[in-house]
């Protein structure tokens, strides 16, 4: 026994040291598969703090977490999170994970994640960072993953979910959930038991909130036939707050667009407390304390096929029947709650949509309010019968509904509303449409803990009145408004008329606000701060149809506008911005500037200008155009362009960056920019007397004769900066041209100028230089030199050459001191760049006797290959130097070739290596051949690459537009089939095929074009 006991003992304590041992023992080895197995899948930028590996958490399976994970988009999403979350973990079988090879993945548990879910107006998705199965790309594993899901189950805890949809003005929100799954995954056929909790669940869609923080409870058994896209479901454990629902049914995907379902609902109770509950601000106040009387009741259906030709059936029910309800510790109750509420499609036809209140009653402090709607055919006729009537003395509503802490309401609030016929605006002729009434508010008042400066001092009434018989001739009325925000008075008057066809409107409002304030209406993200005061006095008219159609001529505007004693701070300005100062005049035309200054990072700047298509720009998001001339007295870009990134943690994948990503420019502006600047510091160089236009227009930067006093000469700027290809590796084109700059200087100023002229770092003395080039940027702003194509020319005005290794190692063999410091005059040379090289054409230096035609090519890694042709008299070489050129005569003589030296030698000489260790090969001229020729031949193999690197632009030029055009042609056969006609869609689709006959075209003339003659210190036929 004594020994059995011992052999467990010792067999338990080897276990319990191998549970401690293993994860130490491979833990390198899993981190590196876990980065190999995240580059290989996404797109994204990825970070995590550290791997854990334990065999505790998860026995007996081994579970890998990554602690701390980010994952941040790339283009549009660069500046926006996806998920963050303080753990991910998956467990997997203990066999698989030690062999690194099919790994089977059992679980996922992630703890605490914030997961933002974002779709742009254009239908952009940030969650779409899966790399593409067909990426071929060099930088692209394609080989298998390691891991194999063979899920059973899954758990997310404490997580926060933020959903918006911008194509879909749809956003929803879920904070404090608990959820977990279970069931075999890799069956096609099986149970999966979900439990959820959540703490507060929001919706909103087109604007209306149909869920706000609402607490959510769900345990559901769902099945789940994959072989046949059939889910099914059926369970009594759904509670929204107070509110208890029963649902059965199922919902099957018959294709990627169209879905067929059978869901049925109701509720269980027939309490009213339990409808009361999803009224938020009774909710949330003391609401297990409310005393009810009444019934409710909730149930409906939806069956059918949902398609975008096509919606299911549908019908929803609600009633409530005598109830009430009060506060044991207010005085007073709300009574007599009627409510019958049905909403109904008989066939998903969207003209037999319905929807009925068909009653509606309430009594607060016995004062009755009664209303009704009806709508139906609301593609046809438009029938409605709506009535509204009541009033209610808002000082009273603390009498039987708890508020916040602290909240003040008062003011009078009255209503007798009708309408009742047909809206269709097509009809012209008398009908029997009716419509008329009032809505008067009084004395409004409204203060809270969060809402500190009152509104207040509110009166308005809007009259509504209707001659004819027909909808479209129905006024509606504020003939003086008035309202306070704190101490701000707000005086303001809207007519409108003609609401069904072109909505015409005419309004005018003066007043001022306090900045502040506007923090009561608006999150601001912490750290974030506005003050300042707005005054305006404006008058507006014009229709709903002229902004539908872009016709904003023929909005009127006119009056005064100004900003004084702004200041803005925020996380990614701390120092603040402040603007004393801004007067603006409003026209039918435009919006002029006459002034406007302020300050930023310790920079002045004023200005004035003009804004055009503002209403288009405020309602419609269409281009701001305008001209804007601003003065700035001194900028440090230093400060300015500083990113919010960090080092990447020690756990980082290798797509982690720490750059903010590349600036945008902003799709709707159509912005000219007048700019001059004392001075401009960047990096360490100082830029006087700056002067130039900058032009913002589709997506793009156009720099227009930018010229400035730096590095003790002058300097002039054009070319664009553009992000509309690609918003994480921006476009640029640019030339520039620089006169008596100081060399050493402009070397350590530019880091294109290290790559492109590497000798520059050992050439004291002045420049002239002219160069043009494209290419890309990285995401970090920083140039993606394997990008870069163009062309220069430098002349060097004067200069010294010292300390050049290749140079020094040429002097050193030959022994030609003259050759170890070389002083220049008047050199010019022309280069050519691509593909990661620079081809420096021949060109002629002298030193003293000695002639050198020098060219040849260098690469951006700081190879080098060039060729010397030499003409050295012998009186220069050391004794070194004429027993090596005796030598290679007597080499010579040995090959059958006959050399007579003379007193100047002709020598080729050949530079390979790097200029940090260069290699040198010399030889007769006789022996090796003409120089000039090398030169030629060299120059030819880099063009044949520019034209190969051309083709390839145009394959992907050709992919991307097929990709492009079938896309649309889709959304246009989308829009056929709904019997939609969308001209801008269609314009978009024709202009798309025009831009990329363009570009084709182009590219095709640029490989196809007869090369010009060639310069004249180019190559030598």
């Amino acid at each position: 026994m004594k020994k059995f006991l011992k052999i467990t003992g010792i067999t338990l304590l080897v276990l319990l040291a191998l549970a401690f041992l293993i994860p130490i023992i491979f833990k390198k080895q899993i981190t590196e598969l876990v980065k190999k197995e995240i580059n290989k899948s996404l797109t994204a930028k990825v970070d995590f703090t550290d791997v854990s590996i334990s065999l505790f958490r998860h026995f007996p399976k081994v579970s890998i977490g990554l602690n701390d994970l980010t994952v941040v988009g790339t283009g549009v999403f660069s500046k926006d999170t996806l998920i963050s979350a303080k753990s991910l973990d998956v467990s997997a079988n203990l066999i698989s994970v030690i062999k690194a090879k099919d790994i089977k993945v059992s679980g996922i548990y992630i703890e605490s994640p914030r997961i933002h879910a974002l779709v742009t107006k254009e239908g952009q998705a940030n969650w779409d960072i899966a790399k593409a199965s067909g990426d071929t790309s060099s930088s692209t594993d394609t080989s298998a993953s390691e891991f194999k899901l063979t899920l059973k189950k899954y758990r997310i805890s404490n997580g926060y979910i933020y959903y918006n949809d911008e194509s879909g003005s749809m956003s929803a929100e879920i904070a404090g959930l608990n959820h977990e799954g279970s069931g075999d995954f890799t069956a096609d056929v099986f149970t999966l038991a979900t439990q959820t909790e959540a703490d507060a669940v929001s919706f909103t869609y087109g604007g209306v909130p149909y869920l706000s923080a609402v607490r959510t409870m769900i345990d559901a058994d769902l099945g789940i036939d994959n072989s046949k896209q059939t889910y099914t479901f059926n369970t009594e454990d759904i509670a929204l707050n107070n509110l208890k629902l029963t649902a059965a049914g199922s919902f099957g995907i018959s294709n990627d667009s169209t879905y067929q379902m059978d869901i049925r609902f109701k509720t269980p109770s027939n309490d009213f407390k339990d409808i009361l509950s999803m009224i938020p601000a009774i909710y949330k106040n003391d609401f297990d304390k409310i005393k009810t009387t009444g019934k409710a009741a909730l149930e409906g259906f939806v069956k059918g096929t949902y398609s975008p030709q096509q919606l299911p059936a549908y019908d929803v029910k609600l009633n409530v029947e005598k109830a009430s309800f009060q506060y044991p510790d207010l005085p007073k109750q709300v009574k007599n709650i009627n409510l019958a509420l049905q909403a109904s499609n008989s066939d998903g036809a969207p003209d037999n949509t319905v929807i009925n209140l068909s009653s509606g009653h309430l009594e607060m402090d016995n004062e009755p309010f009664d209303f009704r709607f009806l709508f139906r055919n609301p593609v046809t006729t438009q029938y409605i019968d709506a009535v509204a009537k009541g009033k209610l003395d808002l000082a009273q509503v603390t009498q039987f509904i708890k508020l916040e802490n602290g909240t003040r309401l008062g003011g009078l609030v009255a209503a007798d509303i009708f309408a009742k016929g047909n809206m269709q605006a097509l009809q012209t002729q008398s009908g029997n449409f009716a419509a008329g009434g009032f809505l008067q508010i009084q004395h409004l008042l409204y203060s809270s803990p969060s809402f500190p400066q009152p509104i207040q001092n509110g009166n308005m009434r809007i009259q509504i009145a209707n001659q004819g018989g027909v909808a479209d001739n129905t006024n509606v009325d504020i003939a003086a408004g008035h309202i306070e925000i704190g101490k701000d008075p707000i005086d303001f008057t809207l007519k409108l008329s003609q609401p069904m066809s072109v909505v015409n409107f005419d309004g005018t409002a003066k007043g001022s606000f306090t900045l502040d304030n506007v923090k009561q209406f608006v999150s601001f993200e912490p750290g974030t701060d506005l003050t300042g005061q707005l005054q305006a006095d404006v008058r507006f008219a014009g229709t709903k149809a002229a902004i539908d159609k872009g016709a904003y001529d023929q909005i009127k505007t006119s009056g005064t506008a100004s900003l004084r004693q702004v200041k803005y701070t925020a996380k990614d300005y701390p120092g603040g911005i402040s603007i004393p100062l801004v007067q603006a005049g409003f026209t039918p035309a435009n919006a002029s500037i006459s002034q406007f200054n302020g300050s930023y990072l310790g920079s002045s700047f004023s200005g004035s200008g003009s804004i055009d298509n503002l209403v288009g720009y405020a309602l419609k998001d269409e281009p701001l155009k305008g001209v804007l001339n601003v003065a700035v007295d001194k900028m440090n870009l230093n400060d300015w362009m500083g990113t919010s990134g960090t080092e990447a943690a020690a756990g980082s994948t290798t797509t982690t960056s720490t750059s903010s990503g590349p600036f945008l420019v902003p799709a709707n502006l159509n912005l000219q920019l007048n700019a001059s600047a004392g001075q401009v510091t960047y990096d360490k160089v100082n830029y006087n007397n700056i002067k130039g236009t900058l032009v913002l227009n589709d997506e793009t930067v156009k720099l227009q004769n930018i010229s400035a006093a730096a590095l003790d000469g002058t300097i002039i700027f054009n070319g664009t900066y553009s992000t509309k290809q690609s918003k994480a590796d921006p476009d640029i084109a640019l030339s520039y041209e620089v006169k008596d700059v100081d060399i050493q200087k402009t070397f350590f100023a530019f880091n294109t100028v290290q790559k492109l002229m590497p000798i520059g770092q050992f050439l004291a003395g002045k420049l002239n230089s002219q160069l043009s080039m494209t290419g890309h940027l990285n995401g970090d702003m920083m140039p993606d030199f394997s990008s870069l194509s163009g062309k220069g020319n430098l002349l060097l005005l004067e200069g010294a050459l010292r300390k050049f290794a290749p140079i020094e190692k040429l002097a050193n063999t030959l022994q030609i001191d003259e050759l170890k410091s070389i002083t220049l005059r008047d050199i010019k040379n022309s280069i050519e760049f691509a593909n990661g090289k620079v081809l420096v054409k021949p060109f002629t230096v002298k030193v003293k006797d000695i002639e050198m035609q020098i060219g040849g090519m260098h690469g951006l890694d700081q190879s080098i290959d060039y060729v010397i042709a030499m003409k050295v008299p012998r009186k220069y070489l050391g004794e070194q130097g004429n027993n090596l050129i005796n030598g290679l005569a007597t080499q010579a003589a040995n090959k059958g070739i006959n050399v007579k030296l003379s007193d100047v030698v002709d020598l080729n000489v050949k530079m390979g290596g790097s200029i940090s260790n260069p290699s040198i090969k010399t030889d007769l001229k006789e022996v090796a051949g003409d120089a000039v020729a090398d030169l030629k031949q060299q120059a030819q193999d880099f063009a044949q690459q520019k034209i190969d690197s051309a083709k390839q632009t145009v394959r992907d030029t050709l992919t991307a537009v097929k990709n492009q055009v079938v896309n649309e042609l889709k959304d246009e056969l989308k829009d056929k089939l709904l019997g939609q006609k969308d001209t801008a869609k269609s314009n978009s689709l024709n202009e798309t095929k025009k831009e990329a006959e363009k570009k084709l075209k182009n590219t095709f003339e640029g490989l196809l074009k007869k090369p010009k003659k060639a310069a004249a210190d180019s190559v030598k036929q």
